[in-house]
């Protein structure tokens, strides 16, 4: 028995546009910035959202909840009461709710107009495949807003520690801030082998980002010595003419462990800039960030050490949901068991799970994939090609891994050496020892390293 199609029904369009991942986020994070201007950080509850939106409450949760579809018209008056425009990439078709012709043909155009690019380095801040972790974004989004707060971000390469620091200095920016982002990376060996030049490079990086003429550091003194004409030119020079609060990133601070002089000097100089603003108002106005991969070996007392105040943040490996997520943003289908099967291989390692996405998005067979993944004819073969020189070139290093690479699930390292490894994201600590951080090394190491 065949039903009479309801002439009205089968006109009318349903509505089938919710918001994607990165839309979500996007709006997400243009509330919290207007949350922290106007509402002294509180979240607004949804009937605030509602009056300032002029769109009703239940509407709200069910967009929140992603329950149904939303018009679109409904998502450009979301997105313009916190000055976003709607893009594209914000939003994603439920497909339970338009017919397979029409989704057939929204994906083979996008296909044809969308180039994904080759996964390397940072996420730009638009970036549609960046994959939050919200109890390491969310947190680091809100202290920030913390008069005097310091901030501990720690994480190996290729976890997505400077993607993170993008969008938070993009928070800032958006709040007004004043921000400074300096990579010790950047800085000259000769520098960081001297504490005396170490500061003088340091204050001049400061002073060109900002802006401000270095002509007038008068703050430096031979007599004072390196710190305490750093801390002077800070507190009285840089902070007083920004009337606002400066944010001041310090990204790869690893950078400075070997060189003893330099890190007994910076390190706990950073400590007490945080210590001063207990009781000093233009010390409130620094926000300071550190960001670093490892943290195993400290040539500091701990008492001197800035790695135990403020904030820390780790940034873990992705677990299946936010792999399942990334997937979606590659346009890559595949079952249950071979999102696990990727885990397992990557131990969640987000650049190697985007990488692995990427070969799969143009066209590459899964299993050809696997096959060959822990050969020097893989994906990763750049990758383990970097990992493999590196330890090749210390037969110590060699011995010391055997055991893991042979089996073994945990093991005990000497600090310095753990930390050079943990550094590379090589291995990774747990309650009995360090191990392997993926499968992906130990099966490639087996063949590339012990053989």
């Amino acid at each position: 028995m065949t039903s009479t199609p309801n002439p009205k029904s089968s006109t009318k369009r349903k509505r089938g546009i919710s918001l994607s991942p990165s839309g979500l986020r996007r709006l997400n994070q243009a509330i919290q910035i207007v949350e922290a201007s106007e509402n002294a950080g509180k979240r607004f509850t949804v009937e605030e959202l509602s009056k300032r939106t002029g769109i009703s409450t239940s509407t709200l949760s069910r967009l929140w909840a992603s329950k149904s579809g939303i018009d679109r018209r409904i998502l450009h008056l979301l997105f313009n009461a916190f000055k976003l425009d709607l893009l594209d990439g914000d939003l994603q078709i439920d497909s339970d709710e338009v017919e397979a012709k029409e989704i057939q043909s929204w994906a083979s155009t996008a296909s044809t107009i969308v180039q994904i690019p080759y996964p390397s380095g940072s996420l730009p801040v638009d970036s549609p495949r960046y994959v939050s972790r919200p109890e390491v974004d969310d947190r680091a989004l809100h202290e920030i807003i913390q008069p005097s707060c310091v901030l501990r971000i720690k994480a190996p390469s290729g976890f997505g520690k400077t993607s993170l620091l993008l969008r938070l200095l993009h928070h800032c920016n958006q709040l007004g801030y004043a921000t400074v982002s300096i990579n010790l990376q950047q800085a000259d060996t000769e520098a960081l082998a001297d504490s005396h030049a170490f500061f003088r490079w340091f204050r001049a990086v400061l002073a060109l980002k900002l802006k401000l003429d270095s002509s007038q550091d008068q703050y430096w003194d031979e007599l004072l010595g390196s710190k305490l004409s750093t801390t002077l030119y800070l507190r009285e020079t840089v902070l007083p003419q920004l009337h606002r609060p400066l944010v001041l990133i310090i990204n790869e601070v690893e950078q400075v462990f070997e060189y003893a002089d330099t890190a007994r000097n910076f390190l706990p100089l950073l400590r007490s800039w945080h210590e001063e603003a207990q009781h000093d108002e233009v010390w409130q106005q620094l926000r300071l960030v550190v960001a670093y991969s490892t943290d195993a070996y400290l040539p500091l007392d701990i008492n001197q050490s800035p790695f135990n105040v403020g904030l820390p943040l780790t940034l873990p490996e992705f677990n299946q949901e936010q792999v399942q997520t990334l997937a979606q943003l590659y346009s890559v289908s595949w079952s249950e068991q071979d999102c696990d099967r990727i885990l397992a291989l990557s131990g969640g390692n987000p650049a190697l799970v985007s990488l692995a996405l990427y070969h799969l998005n143009q066209g590459m067979r899964f299993d050809d994939l696997l096959q060959s993944a822990c050969t020097l004819k893989g994906i990763y073969r750049n990758h383990l090609q970097r990992l493999l020189a590196q330890v090749n070139g210390n037969a110590q290093w060699t011995e010391r891994l055997a055991p893991l690479v042979q089996g073994a699930d945990a093991i005990h390292l000497d600090p310095i050496f753990a930390y050079k490894l943990e550094g590379i994201g090589l291995i990774q600590p747990t309650s009995g020892g360090w191990k392997l951080s993926c499968e992906l090394y130990r099966t490639a190491f087996q063949t590339y390293l012990l053989n």
